[in-house]
């Protein structure tokens, strides 16, 4: 019997698909698809396979006109209608509240979040968005919050008796602060029923939301290359006067415990019993804690949340390309700071070895 030949199998690599050029109808100008927006659910631009021929150099020339004319808000609006994608103010407040800078890319992959699904401009009509109010997105925002923080808003909204922190120019995170700062400042003893006292709790927390930019500038600047000693002498300056203002406010209030002349309050509470407890070495009076990092409930829980937020999210070739562009620009920036940090600190180390070597031989 003749032996029957094998036919070996090989697996040839397949070709990468070639990207599709298409014409921007402003600039006129053939350009590839990643030059081009992509809105996944307009029901306009069929042709191109949803992309929206208005390239993104054009589409940022728009924002750039139109934004010191009527403003980034307006400018964007624009931009998304040309683009047949929704317009959210909750979103756009968010970004910029957490960017030092915003632009319409930014905001695009924001939409790739599932509750964004088969959402168009015409949604952004319809549901009346461009009419909403700054209060209106503001509490819109803030019924996301979580459940002890609303308990805090409102807890210290009714003794103030006002929203303290109304039209000060701070951000969701910022006010969120300060609420759970002065709902700790308005359950104190004596404060409901004295006015000055609620004023004055008012200034302590804006001052320590002060403290806290503060420290992020001086951490920022810290991090930094060539930290400024100017710089970073100023803002120690600055929170040392901001903390001596409060301890001085708290002391002529008597809020602090520490300059409360009224020593006999706070000796019955619950609180107080359990330190005297555990200061008497009460050992069923202490907390059982365990770490975080190393336990095994924490890290199932971890897992699940961020199994959560990546199904939610229906990212595309495109944006997973600019992802890692981005992250590479990073990286070659990073390394090329720390090469010229490691050529500073060898000029450094060679100039002290002359110093020594030139001490020695006088």
């Amino acid at each position: 019997m003749p032996s029957i030949p094998r036919v070996l199998k090989t697996t040839a690599k397949k070709p990468k698909a070639e990207k599709e050029k298409f014409t921007c109808m402003c600039c006129m100008i053939e350009k590839s698809e990643d030059n081009f927006y992509k809105s996944q659910w307009t029901k306009v631009w069929n042709h191109s396979g949803r992309r929206v021929l208005f390239c993104k150099d054009c589409i940022d020339k728009i924002m750039q006109e139109y934004t010191p004319r009527y403003g980034e808000k307006t400018a964007l609006i624009i931009a998304l209608a040309l683009l047949d994608m929704p317009f959210y103010a909750t979103t756009y407040k968010g970004i910029i509240e957490a960017n030092s800078i915003f632009n319409v890319g930014m905001y695009v992959r924001m939409l790739n979040g599932r509750q964004y699904q088969y959402q168009t401009f015409a949604n952004t009509l319809v549901s009346g968005e461009l009419q909403k109010t700054d209060n209106e997105v503001r509490e819109e925002r803030e019924s996301k919050w979580s459940k002890s923080d609303k308990q805090n808003m409102n807890f210290a909204i009714s003794v103030v008796g006002y929203d303290p922190f109304d039209n000060c120019g701070m951000s969701e995170e910022d006010r969120k602060y300060c609420f759970n700062m002065l709902a700790g400042y308005c359950d104190t003893d004596g404060i409901k029923d004295d006015g000055h006292k609620i004023q004055s709790v008012i200034q302590i927390t804006q001052s320590q939301l002060q403290c806290r930019k503060l420290d992020e500038f001086i951490n920022q600047e810290l991090l930094g290359t060539h930290p400024d000693e100017g710089r970073l002498k100023n803002l120690s300056d600055t929170k040392t006067k901001l903390l001596s203002a409060i301890a001085k406010i708290a002391q002529d209030n008597n809020i602090s415990s520490a300059y409360n002349k009224a020593t006999g309050i706070g000796k019955n509470t619950l609180s107080q019993k359990m330190k005297e407890m555990d200061s008497d070495g009460f050992e069923k009076i202490k907390v059982n804690m365990f770490d975080i990092t190393t336990s095994d409930a924490m890290k199932q829980i971890a897992d699940l949340s961020n199994r959560s937020i990546l199904e939610q999210l229906t990212w595309d070739a495109n944006d997973y390309t600019e992802m890692v562009k981005e992250q590479r620009e990073i990286i070659l920036k990073q390394n090329k700071e720390l090469d010229q940090a490691l050529e500073e600190l060898r000029i450094a180390k060679n100039k002290l070895i002359d110093i020594e070597q030139a001490k020695k031989r006088k």
